[in-house]
């Protein structure tokens, strides 16, 4: 095998409470990874959309530090390239950097035929997601790698569970804010008061038992009781407040930011509610002169080959 072409989808985290815990992939982006071998030890190639954004450094970014980290673990002699056509949006809070570290590493260990376990794939993943975050974590990998919705209930080591999407629709709204996953991390405490702990360990368990039964109106509760992370990262979003707000009154069960934003997102009845609830939340954002665009969105299944090219 000489070429591995693959499919990694974005994701959301938190869903609320459950910071770097909680993760769900979801279909509204994907992003295509091809891996082949290369001349060069290791080279990577960036197209698509906010190619910009992303460093071609293969160090600077999660598709160059993960394939790296591959090939000294395994101590792999032959150069790769990685061609990365992004549509999971940089900076979204979609899990774009997860969804690129997700697809490198299942292709390389296609190509490879390394035989890695899925969690495997998930840890070296979560290591190259430093590239972007400033911090191993591993709550897009893991759904990106999986699919449907994954809980990190350990991160030394990283130990997941994993479960089957469920039929459960999310609006979301994407503005065109430029906010790194560094910075939204770095408003965040270092201490966190009992009362809140407590708080949040109950919201984060209300959103587990919600997505294992598919019960949206749960979910929205869950999402809206996060008393740590959101509120220290909302006011660095303009219309984030406001989308949140619109959303609620058009019907939805429950909004927050997706990951470390400024997405928002929404849990909604059905697809017809979604796209109501998608537009006002972004309408929202463009009255405060923030460019927005809405889109429904479904969990979905991991990271799987596309195609291949044998030798």
């Amino acid at each position: 095998m000489e070429r591995v072409v693959v499919k990694a989808p974005s994701s959301t985290s938190n869903l609320g409470a459950g910071f770097d815990v909680l993760g769900l992939a979801l279909d509204a982006f994907a992003d295509i990874v091809e891996a082949s071998y290369e001349p060069e030890k290791l080279k990577v190639e960036v197209e698509g959309v906010s190619k910009d954004r992303i460093n071609p450094d293969p160090m600077f970014n999660t598709a160059g530090l993960t394939a790296a980290l591959i090939l000294q673990r395994f101590k792999v002699e032959e150069g790769v390239k990685i061609k990365l056509c992004k549509g999971v949006p940089a900076g979204s809070g979609l899990g774009s950097s997860g969804a690129s570290a997700a697809g490198t590493a299942f292709a390389l260990n296609t190509l490879l035929g390394l035989g890695l376990s899925k969690l495997e794939l998930v840890r070296i993943a979560a290591e190259g997601e430093r590239a972007s975050a400033g911090a191993v974590h591993a709550d897009n990998v893991a759904p990106s790698i999986y699919g449907g919705f994954t809980i990190i209930y350990s991160y030394d080591p990283i130990l997941v569970q994993a479960y089957p999407p469920v039929d459960i629709t999310f609006a979301l709204a994407v503005p065109s804010i430029e906010k790194t996953t560094k910075a939204s991390r770095a408003v965040l405490p270092r201490r966190v008061g009992l009362n809140d702990f407590v708080h949040n360990l109950g919201g984060a368990c209300l959103a587990v038992a919600a997505m294992l039964r598919g019960d949206p109106e749960a979910l929205g509760k869950a999402m809206m009781g996060d008393r740590v992370v959101e509120p220290r990262r909302a006011p660095l979003f303009k219309g984030y407040v406001e989308a949140k707000k619109a959303a609620l009154k058009a019907g939805a069960y429950g909004c927050t930011l997706s990951g470390a934003g400024p997405t928002a997102i929404a849990v909604v009845k059905n697809r017809e509610v979604g796209e109501v609830v998608s537009t006002v939340m972004a309408e929202a954002f463009q009255e405060v002169g923030i460019n927005c665009k809405g889109y429904v969105a479904k969990p979905t299944g991991g990271v799987k080959v596309i195609s291949t090219t044998l030798v």
